[in-house]
């Protein structure tokens, strides 16, 4: 064999075990109790008792200044679902600063916020039903809460955008409102193929019974398009979807707050504010 040959060969070993490395590389491990959050008044950390994921998960709860805990003040919740590589602590602090200020500014209503852990499941499945069967009911079992659609919100980043989509439209008597930062119907693939077209379509009498509206923030360079083909659907269903273009912003969490935070919680307040008319 020449040295050419030897050389080739050595070449194709590499690459042919560099592909096996990739192939055999694990899943990014899920984390699902985070109990190191930041600290700041009326943040807080608690673990649930999934039945449906068969352990333990994290969520934090962030309560307005001067809560009225005896059951008379009722209050709104805002959930807030992170982004793939997230947890519960992720955005907590960060979230719930912008609301805090939000309401000493007058602008936004006192609430709760609710920062659930979805490990990396896209909020499907388990993690799904972990939120919609037994966090949602603690939280209203645990906290004075207005436990209707017209009192609760939901919203994300990137994963949790898109998982604030699928939320509210496969549980259309759970929200009144959804807004998502760099979601996408579909990250691979085609929008056109997203099952929550058809959703849509089927829940669209519960979703506008409960006054429903979607708001999806991209930039212009993060799938700008991404919810282009539900924004047809929900014309033709006259259900209220703003589609929001940020120039010269790509997938960064950051940028959507600095541009938009302002935006995001003006449009979840108008939603709250419809309870009762």
């Amino acid at each position: 064999m020449t040295a050419r040959s030897i050389s080739a060969l050595a070449l194709l070993l590499a690459i042919g075990m560099t592909s096996f490395a990739v192939a055999q590389r694990p899943r990014r491990e899920v984390k699902w109790v985070n109990p190191d959050i930041p600290k700041m008044p009326g943040l807080v950390h608690k673990v649930l008792e999934s039945k449906s994921l068969g352990h333990e998960v994290g969520y934090v709860v962030w309560t307005p200044p001067e809560m009225d805990t005896s059951g008379e003040t009722r209050y709104p919740v805002v959930y807030f679902l992170h982004g793939a590589g997230g947890s519960e602590r992720s955005d907590a602090a960060g979230f719930a600063s912008q609301v805090a200020g939000a309401i000493r500014g007058g602008k936004f209503p006192a609430a709760i916020c609710v920062f659930p852990n979805g490990g990396m499941s896209g909020y499907r499945g388990d993690a799904e039903k972990m939120i919609v069967d037994e966090l949602i009911p603690q939280i209203d079992q645990d906290y004075p809460t207005q436990a209707k659609p017209s009192g609760r919100v939901v919203c994300g980043f990137s994963m949790g955008g898109a998982g604030s989509v699928h939320l509210s439209l496969n549980h259309p008597d759970l929200f009144c409102a959804a807004g998502s930062w760099g979601g996408a119907l579909a990250f691979r693939g085609s929008g056109e193929d997203s099952p929550l077209l058809a959703v849509a379509k089927q829940n669209a009498d519960k979703l506008k019974a409960n006054q429903y509206s979607l708001l999806t923030i991209n930039g212009d360079q993060d799938r700008p398009d991404a919810f282009k083909p539900l924004k047809a659907i929900f014309d033709e269903l006259d259900i209220e979807h703003r589609v929001v273009i940020l120039e010269d912003t790509s997938h960064n969490l950051g940028k959507y707050h600095e541009k938009t935070s302002g935006l995001m919680l003006a449009f979840l307040k108008n939603q709250l504010g419809l309870a009762g008319t």
